[in-house]
């Protein structure tokens, strides 16, 4: 990661840029999320589950209301900072 951007390979086969807005673990729920905006966009913030095993990471989709709820609350509070 430089400069808190990375490049993914999206489901299609295509290439991304992600900026890296806040990464929060999380005790309650045992996970990592990650918020972020694609090729620098503040008009659309994303989150999504962080999972890291060694040199390579996954994003997965959040599903759980609870986490729903609570990553809702953190984009919000990342974004007032932001501003």
């Amino acid at each position: 990661m430089e400069n808190n951007k990375l490049v993914v390979t999206a489901e299609n086969g295509q290439d991304v840029t992600i900026n890296v807005l806040d990464i929060i673990d999380s005790e309650e729920f045992n996970k990592t999320f990650m918020i972020y905006n694609i090729d620098g966009n503040n008009e659309a913030v994303f989150a999504s589950i962080l999972n890291e095993k060694e040199d390579t990471f996954s994003l997965d989709t959040i599903t759980e209301q609870k986490e729903i709820e609570f990553i809702n609350h953190e984009i919000d509070r990342v974004v007032q900072e932001g501003e």
